[in-house]
Order: structure tokens, then sequence, then C-alpha cells
């Protein structure tokens, strides 16, 4: 991806979260708070005041999904390269800075109380996106034999790990009601396979760098 796409990018992610925060102030000094706590959407009527709180959530969840998109496309390509060039894909590793937007899944927090809404507990998975920080400091390495034994033995890891802690939480959760409502039990599904899945995203890169950089120092040592 190119640095100007990068920045563009970037910015746009800024000024989602500089947009919420905005509106939401502007909500609890302005408009009665209204959008941001609880309140019983079957006697809403819309007010213009609230369009700050409207256009600034809408922009956000649009742009990530557009950004969703865009990182999996892009993935598609790198890796069609990889496998022609034999090298690994070059990224900086600052994208790792990503991982941040796992944050906004604590947003479902205050959706769920205002409307019901859940999704947003799903962006817990951008934490994973932490994953980019050690796959940037591999970048441009040459995939020999020993490197790709590496690859499979830390996705292995990696998906048992992450299976493990799904396997866990589903007997768990299929135990019954989480405390009493079966609303919570949805939310920390939920919560638990975004997480899980982030946490596997995260390994098989971070597993990938240890392993690599181990079996440099034992070489070294040699």
């Amino acid at each position: 991806m190119k640095t100007n796409k990068k920045k563009i990018w970037i910015g746009c992610g800024v000024f989602c979260v500089l947009s919420v925060l905005l509106s939401s102030w502007y909500a609890v000094g302005y408009n009665d708070s209204r959008l941001v706590i609880s309140m019983d959407f079957k006697d809403y009527v819309f007010d213009r005041k609230d369009l700050p709180m409207i256009v600034s959530i809408s922009l956000t969840c649009v742009y990530l999904v557009a950004l969703s998109v865009m990182l999996f496309i892009h993935a598609g390509k790198r890796k069609r390269q990889v496998e022609e060039t034999g090298v690994t894909r070059k990224i900086n590793p600052k994208l790792g800075c990503l991982g941040v937007l796992g944050l906004l899944g604590f947003a479902g927090f205050w959706t769920y109380p205002v409307d019901g809404t859940v999704f947003p507990f799903a962006f817990f998975l951008f934490f994973g996106f932490f994953g980019f920080y050690y796959e940037g400091k591999m970048s441009g390495t040459f995939m020999d034999e020993r490197f790709r034994e590496n690859i499979a033995c830390a996705k292995l890891k990696a998906y048992k790990i992450t299976f493990g802690v799904m396997l866990i939480a589903l007997i768990i959760l299929c135990q019954g009601k989480l405390f009493g409502n079966l609303e919570y039990t949805l939310i920390a599904s939920i919560i638990t396979l975004s997480l899980a899945l982030a946490l596997g995203i995260f390994l098989s890169e971070y597993l990938l760098y240890r392993y690599d950089h181990d079996d440099q120092a034992e070489e070294s040592e040699e």
C-alpha cells in the first residue's frame, strides 16, 4: 500500500474518532445526552440535534467496514506476490498500531443498553492487528525450508490455542443462560469469539517471529 493511501486511511480513522468524541460532547452538553445514555427507542422522536451523533456513528461504521474490506483485498494481493517471489511481503511495523481499533469493541457496552445493538462487540477482533508489528519485523525475509517449517509450526500452535479457548468458552456458555439472561450469553459469545480469533491472528505472527529469531540465535552460537 502506498504511503499516501496509508496516510489517508489513518487520517480518516482519526477523523471518525474525533467526530464521535465531539458529537458525544455536544450531545451531553447541549442535547440532554440523547443517544449517549440509555433511552427507550420505542418512543424516540427524531430531533435535528441528534444529527451529529447519528452522522458520526454512521461514518465510523462505514469506515470500519471499508477498512476491513481493503485489508482483506490487500492481503490477497500480497499473498499472491509472496507465492510468486518466495519472499515475505513488506509492511511497516507501525501498522501494528491498527490493533488499537480493537478498543472500539467497548462501544458495544454503550450501544447495547441504548438500543440493544450487539455487533460493535465484534470489533474486538481488530486487536489481532497488533500482529502486523511482528510481521513487519520480518518483511522481505526469504522463505527457505526452515522458515516455511516455522510458519507451519506457528500457525499450528496458534490454531490449537485459539480453538482451545473457543472450546472452553463454548462448554461454559452452553451450561445455561449467563446471569439468567440469554442476551448476555449472546454478548459473551460474540466477545469470546472475537477475542479468540484476534488472539489466533496475533499469535501466528508473534510465534513465527520468535521461532525465526530463536533459530538465528542458535545458528550464531554454533
